[in-house]
């Protein structure tokens, strides 16, 4: 088949995006992704065996995505770019990643008569709850979370396929929106172990922390995703001069980490500021807990983050928030131990559990092989390609 793929950011990278490229093409489908974003040149690349067509958009289009279901322009941009590659490409099915471009997604599945996927990266109405441009003057007058879900359970019911991260959000989906359990596939975020095998670590920073114990974080570091807990747990230890917190990447709310940090006068912190994933490896294998401490609500709760099947896979024990799916997977294979979310004092006692217990190897061995046996790109992939094969 030739699939078109659409992903509104720039392309690479996406870790999601790449490894369903790659297996989609290994089994003989075609893939051109049609890509867009500020940052974008217009140009068609080849990757991986794939087709990308990038396509500039202006900086005020994307500033018109957040009101994308009330004003037209950002839906007729992406309506003129896509007219222009089905002018150029005949396609067999439409994949798409995430919630906005659903409307424009299903109208050209209509017109063409071919099969519409939708592979929801994340529930887009309640993770955008959080946003502060969403809660703040003027998008709070702008955006409606209502519309969001009605928009949501419209095109979720017209998509002929919906791929979700967890069975929970699987479960979450069922319960509300009464579908059929066998229009959903489950592919979730498990680590391409090839891919990470051929990494190699930076001797420097492994030195550098040698004598350290490490509490790692890495990925998006916006308040939503418990940085500040972070923060204020390091605060409560900051006379235990051995145990380093590192937080990895950034976001738009840094300044408030950084301040926080300078208010508790803490040296036990470091912020790297965004590195790319080859070098983070490096950190996450100098360290000696891998964090996940997400805030609770239903989209933390139904999903996996990339993160805790890379620490996992450099055989690093996890302490993770109860959030539902990732409190129900370290418990399953006893990898790691939970902490009720938001709650640096709890948090705090888990550091000094896991700093002290005598079955840290045995945690250790237990991340490692559950990635070994089960969490691998290589155990969901097959659902992927199952799902073509049906259509």
């Amino acid at each position: 088949m030739r699939i078109l793929m659409i992903l509104e950011n720039m392309f690479p990278p996406d870790v999601r995006v790449e490894k369903e490229i790659k297996s989609l093409v290994e089994v003989g489908h075609e893939i051109v992704l049609a890509s867009s974003s500020p940052v974008s040149q217009d140009e068609v690349v080849k990757w991986n065996g794939a087709t990308i067509i990038r396509k500039d958009m202006p900086r005020l289009i994307y500033k018109s995505s957040v009101g994308c279901l009330r004003f037209p322009f950002y839906f007729n941009f992406w309506r003129k770019f896509l007219n222009n590659v089905f002018t150029q490409y005949k396609f067999d099915a439409i994949h798409l990643h995430d919630l906005p471009l659903a409307k424009v997604a299903k109208e050209f599945s209509v017109k063409y008569q071919i099969p519409f996927v939708l592979d929801l990266h994340e529930n887009r109405p309640e993770i955008m709850k959080l946003y502060d441009h969403v809660r703040t003057f003027p998008g709070n007058l702008i955006i409606s979370i209502k519309h969001w879900r009605e928009y949501q359970k419209r095109y979720i019911k017209l998509a002929d396929k919906l791929i979700l991260i967890t069975f929970e959000a699987k479960n979450d989906y069922l319960s509300k929106f009464n579908l059929d359990s066998q229009k959903i596939v489950v592919i979730s975020n498990f680590v391409d172990l090839d891919d990470l095998n051929t990494i190699p670590f930076d001797n420097l920073i492994l030195n550098k922390y040698k004598e350290k114990f490490v509490v790692v974080y890495f990925g998006d570091t916006g308040l939503r995703r418990g940085t500040a807990t972070i923060i204020q747990a390091a605060n409560l230890l900051k006379e235990h001069t051995c145990i380093h917190f590192l937080i990895i990447g950034k976001s738009r709310e840094d300044g408030y980490l950084k301040r926080k940090i300078n208010e508790f006068d803490l040296l036990n912190v470091e912020l790297t500021g965004w590195v790319p994933f080859n070098k983070a490896v490096s950190y996450i294998k100098a360290s000696k807990i891998g964090l996940c401490p997400f805030l609770r609500n239903i989209h933390h709760d139904t999903t996996y983050s990339n993160k805790m099947f890379q620490y996992m896979a450099y055989r690093k024990p996890l302490i993770v928030s109860d959030c539902t799916s990732q409190k129900n997977l370290i418990e399953k294979e006893e990898c790691g131990l939970v902490f009720k979310a938001g709650n640096a004092d709890d948090l705090v006692a888990k550091i000094l559990i896991m700093k002290q217990n005598p079955k840290y190897k045995e945690l250790s061995d237990n991340a490692s092989n559950a990635i070994i046996n089960k969490y691998n790109w290589k155990s969901v992939s097959d659902q992927l390609i199952a799902l073509y094969q049906e259509l």
